[in-house]
């Protein structure tokens, strides 16, 4: 693994069309995901992050959205498969990438490097039982845990799982916020994506 330089990079039913920087992060703080800090993960590697939900470039489901566009805001199944030699964590970040809006919606982190799949409806804890070890941010809104998709229009989300070397991210506390932590996952063995759409009805 080489040493990467540091910087930082997951709407509400009101806000999903509008916010551009994150509720919790300085001014200049939030670089797009899959753009300059993507050019600073490690070399790719064969790790994949798929779900039953959906496929690549596919529609998250409604149970996957916000109450308010009529979704019940469950976070998707996840599975990682062929980590990078050396995983001894993951980290996995959701984003909203549409480019008028880039919003780090939540953030989960201090995955087991042997839990290779996350179940759907992660507890929003911040450390939560059903993903022993794990821990989560503050979502986009103010809770813990997963906050799905809630544009007034048709915007687009990435998952991004992290490869790293440690059990757990060094500097992470329970006050860490989501663009602080993808600060800390600059330093990583590998990432791999899944990006979905999301149109209200």
């Amino acid at each position: 693994m080489r040493t990467l330089l540091p910087l930082l990079l997951l709407v509400g039913c009101g806000d999903d069309g509008g916010s551009s920087i994150p509720i919790d992060a300085p001014a200049g703080s939030v670089d797009a995901p899959g753009g300059s800090d993507a050019a600073l993960d490690a070399p790719a590697s064969t790790m994949t992050l798929t779900s039953t939900a959906y496929a690549e470039g596919g529609v998250i489901p409604p149970a996957h959205v916000c109450s308010g566009k009529g979704g019940t805001n469950l976070s998707p199944p996840l599975t990682i498969a062929n980590p990078p030699p050396g995983t001894a964590s993951f980290a996995v970040v959701f984003t909203d990438i549409t480019p008028s809006n880039m919003l780090v919606h939540s953030a989960i982190y201090d995955i087991p490097a042997t839990t290779l799949a996350l179940p759907a409806d992660v507890d929003k804890v911040y450390a939560p039982p059903d993903v022993p070890g794990a821990h989560q941010t503050t979502a986009y809104n103010g809770t813990r845990g997963y906050e799905g998709p809630c544009p007034n229009n048709a915007h687009t989300y990435q998952f991004k799982v992290y490869a790293l070397a440690t059990a757990s991210v060094t500097g992470a506390t329970m006050a860490t916020t989501r663009p602080q932590l993808v600060n800390l996952l600059a330093t990583n063995l590998g990432t791999a994506t899944l990006t979905g759409t999301f149109t209200p009805p």
